[in-house]
């Protein structure tokens, strides 16, 4: 079984449009799972900020956790938006997700890391991987056999 690799995504602090470029880099790199991340009172709306990202993303998973007393006419418009990407979850202690469990880890410190993470989870069975977003994650999931000669990143000097 493959362990799925979702991206949680911090709640966006300024602009927001920096915060959905960051979430079409994740899916671009192969994430299974892009997770607005929940807590208490957001200053942004998680289904309005999932409307936004099933706009700009066409692949991934959106997870998203809502109050009970959500509009369901919007509810039905993101998931419309989302063309059945759209995963409701009910609060923060929830990590199930597409029929299986999803564990938080720390974003790995390398490439070796990242490959033992992904093995342990698949050893017990996990569906998924929950990883805070994080330029290092980007790279591995751009790059996960990248042996350390990163040619892309040399600059041309003269």
């Amino acid at each position: 079984m493959t362990v799925k690799v979702g991206v949680v995504l911090p709640r966006p602090q300024g602009d927001p449009g920096e915060w959905l470029s960051e979430a079409v880099a994740f899916e671009a790199a192969g994430a299974d799972a892009l997770w607005v991340e929940h807590g208490a009172k957001p200053v942004l709306d998680p289904l309005t900020l999932a409307a936004a990202l099933a706009a700009v993303t066409y692949r991934s998973m959106l997870v998203v956790a809502v109050v009970r007393d959500c509009d369901e006419h919007a509810l039905e418009t993101v998931e419309r938006l989302s063309r059945g990407r759209l995963v409701l979850i009910t609060g923060p202690g929830e990590s199930t997700a597409e029929g299986g469990r999803w564990v938080p880890v720390a974003v790995p410190s390398g490439r070796a890391a990242w490959r033992e993470t992904l093995r342990q989870a698949g050893e017990r069975g996990d569906h998924g991987v929950l990883v805070p977003a994080d330029p290092r994650l980007l790279d591995l999931l751009r790059n996960p056999d990248d042996p350390g000669g990163r040619h892309d990143l040399q600059l041309a000097q003269g």
